[in-house]
């Protein structure tokens, strides 16, 4: 079985809104919903690739980063270990999203469809904006 480390992060806009992109049709959960994130590279910190995959993914830097927490998940044929971060963007103008993307209130992430390994980190974000 396949085993990788993912780092992933929730970016907050300057309204408390969370960014969610829109996974390719032809990747493994393909047209669900998830946060801006990648796989860590070897040598790679987990806050280092999550910088990294979101500057990639939207072209956002982010300010005051956070660790979450971290999360394992096992598809049928993966084995994914989730590092979460959360960050701070205020200033959008450079907002350059490679796929669909929408700007959501943490109460509403529930109506948009995301993989089965964000269950876990749904629940994360939500403990740690109740403390």
């Amino acid at each position: 079985m396949k085993s990788q480390a993912i780092a992933l992060v929730v970016s907050f806009d300057a309204d408390g809104n969370l960014l969610l992109l829109k996974r390719n049709r032809d990747t493994h959960c393909g047209d669900l919903w998830s946060f801006p994130g990648g796989k860590i590279e070897t040598g790679e910190s987990p806050k280092i690739s999550a910088k990294r995959e979101l500057l990639e993914e939207t072209g956002l830097e982010g300010d005051d980063w956070k660790f979450l927490g971290d999360s394992t998940f096992e598809y049928p044929d993966r084995l994914l270990h989730f590092f979460l971060f959360s960050c701070q963007c205020d200033d959008l103008e450079s907002l350059s999203c490679e796929s669909s993307y929408t700007w959501v209130k943490v109460g509403k992430l529930v109506d948009y469809p995301m993989p089965e390994a964000n269950r876990a980190l749904l629940q994360m974000i939500q403990t740690t904006l109740k403390g």
